[in-house]
């Protein structure tokens, strides 16, 4: 059976020679990826090489301009004082008042260090700074001589001295700086116009490098993903065809990387799988009178193939989830889904090559889950260890780093390992945001019977708007750090699979205060946002309850519905679900149908004759045909999920959830 090639978006069909082409490039996906990461790496270096080329060619403009203007305003003051130092012998002969001497001595120092600093500033203009000089002085002996016979008392003297010799000398110095100034005026003008047409110039080459680079990058971005894409979604396929029986499916592609031996191998699985299928028919027919015997060996082999297709499907799902969201591309103007799944584009190229690998050896594929092992430790002693560590960095930075305990507990059972993490992030954080003042950190708490520690820093603070913000995957807020984004989400799931939590006390300009809250003793504790027993009334928002092994699925969940007003709370153990369900009274079911264990079709039959639950709306999440799936289902989807059906599902089925009696 040959499948239904997938198709390229109209607009940008042309390229597929091109994915095609890039497919066969005979290198690993990581390889691939990581030559996709270094071009964006390139292109943002050239966009700093050529913003650092504009910014020092706009600095040589701007510092012309505060020459000229230096000048400029050197040659006015120098005016000023020569046309002072007139006023003030005109006010001295005319009031015989001695101040006047004291402030022209004053204007003709001025004068004399202004010319100095203007000389040494500006020595294209010798020539006339000599003349300016020589002038002055000449203006300097005749007011010596105007003075002499001032000081003599000879008023008619100094007078007629004045008038004939240091007054018109005062006009040739005035008339020489006007000339200065009017030049430098024409320089300021020609500079501007220079520093003008340069702005253009370089805004102008900014902008073309930026839209090249955009192009450059969404082209890449769309090249290597869609040489995954078209990969999985063959596979997807042809693996919906396995779990209804079909055999026959086979899946050729172009990849000469891990995707082309998946294919491989999942042809070889079709084969064998067929080959089963035939020899067990053979035995059905040849054993006829052992029917029963046989039924059971057609369940068994039933929920092998199911569990052959789930286990399959599991990663394949997980990285489709993540990788479509490089249809976006990796750099350039998003929209607003697009942005959205931005953050786990990133996320599962770091975890790509540890799927791939685990693909490679089917017998190796297993769900995952996030454990604890809790082990009685003095707090204390962790807290210290932790402190010490970062002591030296507290030092390079110059911050007073302290920690002192407040009546905190002297022994409590918990994951060592994963409360020396949160300290570490929590700590590290501290000092990195901080760059002048201190670090504190205070345990205690029990008095309360918990374990808290509260790390306050002098840092900027956050604004209220980014409290929770902070605390999702890829987010740092608004602080201008390098770094991922994990370490606080991180930080707080753990501290809840703990049965703590994580909060935050900021404004900016008043430094942060983080609290970490820990119970005594987490074997007492609920284990964290996979389990069933969250609060399905924490936030006012309706609860929703996903019944999937894949532990994927919740989080892409939980990123899909972000401000929708849902709440997810995920298990994993088909084994509960109907429970958790009549326990938790959610507004919707999300079922996934091929699960180890039990079967997602029982659970929906029961859940749809239990009176306790036959109300809730159920929606599958499933790789099956909706062909396949029973008519008791309110609504199905098929995965990957899209953000829009799920949510126009939601809005048609899900009803405000009931408290359980």
């Amino acid at each position: 059976m040959t499948l239904a090639e997938p198709r390229l978006p109209r607009f940008t069909g042309w390229l597929r020679p091109v994915v095609d082409a890039t497919a066969r490039i005979p290198a690993s996906v990581h390889r691939k990826l990581l030559f996709g990461f270094l071009a964006g790496a390139l292109l943002l270096v050239a966009m700093a090489v050529l913003s650092v080329v504009v910014i020092g060619r706009m600095n040589e403009r701007v510092s012309d301009l505060d020459r000229l203007q230096e000048k400029t305003s050197r040659a006015q003051q120098m005016l000023y004082a020569v046309t002072a130092q007139s006023h003030y012998r005109a006010m001295a002969l005319l009031t015989q008042d001695d101040k006047f001497n004291t402030q022209i001595a004053d204007a003709k120092t001025t004068f004399a260090r202004l010319l100095d600093e203007m000389a040494r500033a500006d020595q294209a203009d010798t020539e006339l700074l000599q003349r300016l000089r020589t002038a002055n002085d000449t203006y300097t002996a005749a007011s010596a001589r105007v003075l002499s016979l001032y000081l003599a008392g000879d008023l008619a003297g100094a007078t007629s001295l004045h008038l004939e010799e240091e007054h018109p000398v005062s006009h040739v110095l005035e008339a020489d700086l006007r000339s200065l100034i009017g030049s430098a005026d024409q320089e300021i003008a020609q500079a501007q116009a220079a520093f003008e047409s340069d702005r253009a110039l370089l805004t102008s080459a900014v902008i073309g490098f930026s839209a090249l680079s955009v192009a450059v990058a969404l082209v890449l971005g769309f090249i290597l993903s869609w040489g995954f894409i078209f990969p999985i979604r063959k596979m997807e396929r042809a693996l919906a065809g396995i779990t209804t029986g079909d055999f026959s499916q086979r899946v050729e592609v172009p990849n000469r990387d891990e995707f082309g031996k998946l294919a491989r191998d999942l042809n070889t699985t079709s084969e064998r799988l067929a080959e089963l299928f035939e020899e067990q028919r053979d035995l059905t027919r040849q054993l006829e009178e052992t029917n029963a015997s046989l039924t059971r060996a057609s369940e068994a082999k039933s929920r092998f193939l199911a569990s052959v297709s789930h286990e399959l499907r599991t990663p394949m799902n997980a990285i489709l989830g993540f990788t479509d969201a490089l249809l976006g591309g990796v750099d350039g103007r998003l929209n607003p889904e697009q942005t959205a799944s931005l953050g786990w584009v990133q996320r599962g190229g770091r975890d790509l090559l540890g799927l791939i690998n685990e693909i490679l050896d089917l017998s190796k594929i297993e769900a995952g889950r996030l454990t604890i092992d809790p082990q009685p430790f003095d707090p204390r002693e962790l807290v210290e260890a932790v402190v010490a560590q970062y002591r030296s960095l507290a030092a390079q930075k110059g911050i007073r780093f302290t920690w002192h305990d407040a009546a905190g507990p002297t022994e409590v059972v918990l994951d060592r390992q994963r409360v020396s993490q949160i300290l570490v992030n929590l700590f590290g954080n501290a000092l990195k945001f901080t760059s002048a003042g201190e670090v504190d950190v205070e345990t205690g708490g029990a008095a309360e019977s918990v374990f808290r520690v509260a790390v306050r820093d002098t840092g900027p603070g956050i604004p209220a708007d980014q409290h929770e913000t902070i605390f999702e995957e890829f987010q740092q807020g608004s602080r201008e750090e390098a770094g991922t984004g994990l370490g606080l989400a991180i930080s707080r799931r753990l501290a809840r699979v703990m049965g703590g939590d994580i909060t935050l006390e900021s404004e900016p300009g008043r430094g942060s205060v983080f609290y970490l809250t820990l119970p005594l003793d987490t074997r007492a504790e609920p284990v964290g946002p996979q389990n069933a027993t969250s609060d399905p009334d924490r936030d006012g928002a309706d609860l929703l309850l996903s019944v999937d092994d894949d532990p994927s699925v919740a989080p892409l969940l939980e990123k899909m519905l972000a401000g929708n007003g849902y709440r997810i709370v995920a298990t994993t153990d088909a084994s509960t679900a109907v429970s958790d369900a009549q326990r938790l009274r959610p507004a919707a079911i999300l079922l996934d149908v091929l699960m180890p264990g039990r079967d997602g079709r029982d659970i929906l039959r029961e859940l749809k004759s239990d009176p306790q639950t036959r109300d809730i709306p159920v929606i599958v999440l499933s790789v099956v045909d909706s062909a396949d799936l029973p008519d008791l289902a309110d609504g199905y989807l098929t995965k990957p999920v899209r953000q829009d059906r799920l949510l126009r599902l939601l809005k048609e089925h899900a009803r405000v959830p009931r408290k359980a009696s």
